[in-house]
């Protein structure tokens, strides 16, 4: 047994400071953004931006759809094991989210096959060109970091972490550069989104693996499961809740691209790219949220959970805001600049995903605080509401409205979820209010 880690609250400070470190490696990312994003849609013009778009959201659709989050897993019951000096068992707890993490990537390779094959023909693609789609979004599946993730944001890593994932728009800018100065071509730029995404899993392994050495200790799953009880449903949550909550996203993109025409989702998924460059903060504050939440509830008790929530949830409102006033300011001139006139037509779309986002950003509080009570559950029950409605809005609104109504079916969903969210939240802390911190629930109904 190694040496406990000094004992340490969640606090405000350490959120803006994580999530400064996060925003340092996004911001140049966002940068080399819209550098390849301008790559990538001139070269390819409309028609071909919606191959590359719908062929690129099969994989990442099947890769969230497998994605049990294992990040989350390490955070949630590794903390304790960090501040006990229990490195055996957080050694165990590694190996079983790396266990998962594989047998997940092997079951998303199966997915992106068989989806593909099921789709292509819907999309007009040959079989050469369905069958490397394939080999891309296989890469793209099989590149899974979750749990290096896990490892650097549970020892508070985050800034090895904003490194690493800078590797991502780097690999993706160079490689568009020379895709763009040789051969432009749809499959040409998956190959390129491909690779990036494997160097950046090589990078998080390496970065995790310097602060805490991977091994491998002997024990039966079951008996890993049985030490950290409840586990094996809290990775269930997380997955379907990342499942529905990002996976929606994915599978928008396809629902467009059946509903009306490759060209379309193009169209969408550029006004979905810059939605998520403004609302990538909101991400960036639900990552460093989560550990912090984690680390009240367990070593502070409820007060100091409640006023930690309370400030972190007025912050992420007012982030909300600017990300709207962003959004109107240079949403339009952004397109033009970005992908050119015949693209402006996403303008109306970006507004609606914009908004979207801009309510994701002020509700991204809700569902770490959640989860760090230990009620994914919860969570998840909220995210089945609101996907369930997003499928039933995407299957009849942009058949009357077209592109413009699949925007404004997803900024139905997202206030739906901030509304559902936070009623869910103050419905159940109220109860906890007047527990100590032994008593804390844990994930209840196992």
């Amino acid at each position: 047994m190694s040496t406990p880690a000094p004992l340490r609250r969640g606090s405000i400070r350490a959120i803006l400071l994580n999530t400064g470190w996060m925003l340092g490696g996004k911001g140049f990312g966002a940068v080399l953004s819209l550098i390849y994003l301008a790559i990538v849609t001139r070269s390819l013009g409309l028609d071909g931006f919606g191959q590359f778009s719908l062929a690129l959201g099969a994989g990442q659709a099947s890769a969230t759809i497998v994605s049990f989050q294992s990040w989350q897993i390490i955070v949630r019951y590794g903390m304790r094991y960090v501040h006990e000096g229990q490195s055996d068992a957080l050694a165990r707890l590694v190996r079983f989210a790396i266990t998962i993490d594989i047998i997940a990537a092997f079951v998303g390779v199966a997915l992106v096959i068989g989806g593909t094959l099921l789709l292509a023909g819907r999309f007009g693609w040959t079989d050469s060109f369905a069958w490397q789609a394939i080999g891309t979004s296989a890469v793209l599946v099989l590149s899974t970091h979750w749990t290096p993730i896990g490892v650097l944001r549970l020892h508070d890593r985050f800034a090895a972490a904003t490194f690493a994932e800078a590797v991502t728009p780097s690999a993706r800018c160079i490689g568009a550069l020379i895709v763009w100065l040789t051969t432009p071509s749809v499959i040409a730029y998956l190959a390129v989104w491909a690779v990036a995404e494997a160097l950046t899993a090589l990078a998080y392994w390496y970065a995790a693996h310097r602060v805490q050495p991977f091994r491998w200790p002997q024990g039966r799953i079951r008996n890993i499961v049985a030490e950290n009880p409840g586990i094996g449903r809290y990775a269930m949550f997380t997955n379907l809740t990342s499942m529905l909550g990002l996976g929606s996203k994915e599978f928008a993109v396809l629902i467009i691209g059946l509903v009306i025409t490759p060209a379309a989702a193009g169209s969408f998924r550029l006004a979905q790219q810059l939605a998520q460059g403004l609302a990538k903060l909101s991400q960036l504050l639900g990552r460093a949220i989560f550990p912090e939440l984690v680390r009240s509830h367990t070593t502070a008790g409820n007060e100091a959970f409640d006023a930690l929530l309370a400030r972190t949830l007025r912050m992420t409102a007012i982030g909300g805001g600017i990300v709207f006033v962003l959004l109107l300011t240079i949403g339009k001139p952004a397109i033009g600049l970005i992908a050119g006139k015949e693209f402006l037509s996403a303008y109306p779309v970006l507004l609606a995903l914009g908004s979207a986002a801009a309510v994701d950003f002020a509700a991204v509080g809700f569902e770490p605080a959640l989860t760090a009570m230990g009620r994914a559950d919860l969570a998840l029950r909220v995210r089945i509401v609101s996907t369930l409605i997003l499928v039933a809005l995407l299957a009849v609104l942009p058949q009357y409205f077209g592109v413009i109504g699949a925007g404004v079916a997803v900024l139905i969903a997202s206030i739906i979820t901030f509304i559902l969210m936070w009623r869910t939240l103050l419905r159940h802390r109220r109860p906890e209010r007047n527990m100590g911190p032994a008593e804390s629930p844990g994930i209840r109904g196992q």
